[in-house]
């Protein structure tokens, strides 16, 4: 009989994504951003405060974990401005599909929705102008999905070099 509950495989998913992210950094960061392009220097701070906030949330109780928005949650968005709302998962770039609400982290918006908190309002930027969104719950993926996503991380990462840019949304 297996044991292992969806969070203990969050959990799991989380540390194989530091491990990821810290021994293929540079990998990543020279597939999709030029050296002398000022949004990699961005990107590389913005990609510490991530790993740093995992870290402290793989430390503290599991209903951490669904607090905030990291790689492979799904959330819940309200337009505040609209009255609307829509559901997102922020994805790693290859696995990006905004027809399915996929949208990568290093997307201009998935970038200004990583690390928002739970019930948190932000002014999100795009092409088309401002407005404000409030996350109003976050998931992760079905099981399957998230082993998925992270299995394909995995992989990716290693194989960023091969055109990584055209999938920065």
């Amino acid at each position: 009989m297996n044991r292992r509950t969806p969070l203990n495989n969050n959990r799991e998913m989380l540390v194989s994504q530091l491990l990821t992210l810290s021994e293929e950094k540079r990998t990543f960061l020279d597939a999709y951003f030029d050296v002398r392009n000022p949004d990699r220097v961005e990107l590389e701070k913005q990609l510490k405060d991530y790993t740093e906030r995992v870290e402290q949330l793989l430390a503290g109780p599991d209903e951490l974990l669904s607090s905030v928005v990291l790689i492979g949650s799904q959330i819940q968005l309200e337009y505040v401005d609209f009255h609307t709302s829509d559901m997102l998962a922020i994805v790693m770039p290859e696995e990006a599909n905004p027809d399915e609400g996929h949208i990568s982290f290093l997307s201009p918006v998935g970038r200004q929705l990583l690390l928002a908190d739970k019930g948190e309002t932000r002014s999100i930027y795009t092409p088309s102008g401002s407005m404000r969104i409030r996350v109003v719950d976050i998931q992760w993926a079905s099981e399957q999905n998230s082993e998925q996503v992270y299995e394909t991380h995995s992989e990716s990462l290693q194989n960023s070099s091969q055109g990584g840019r055209k999938h920065a949304l």
